[in-house]
């Protein structure tokens, strides 16, 4: 699963989807960071379509709008990218 699987159950209102998302991410993160890496670039990149996809609606908050859930995955994706870069600095080798 990744950021963004936790983001799509956030979305439909599954909670318990979320927190199975999350937990499974961040347990990714610790055992792969590799892996976490590319999770952290696909929702940076994922984000930033979803932004680019509603420009035209870019601000409006009279409902839940793709550039809104573009900026949550994008946030989460760079917030993923660095603890990532902070874990492999900090594993021993």
């Amino acid at each position: 699963m990744s950021i963004t699987t936790a983001v799509d159950c956030l979305s439909r209102g599954d909670f318990a989807c979320f927190a199975n998302s999350v937990r499974s991410t961040v347990e990714s993160f610790i055992n792969d960071p590799v892996g976490a890496v590319a999770n952290a670039i696909d929702a940076i990149s994922a984000g930033a379509s979803m932004i680019v996809d509603d420009i035209m609606d870019f601000g409006m908050l009279d409902r839940v709008h793709h550039w809104l859930v573009g900026l949550i995955v994008l946030v989460l994706g760079i917030i993923a990218l660095v603890v990532v870069i902070i874990l492999i600095i900090m594993k021993p080798f």
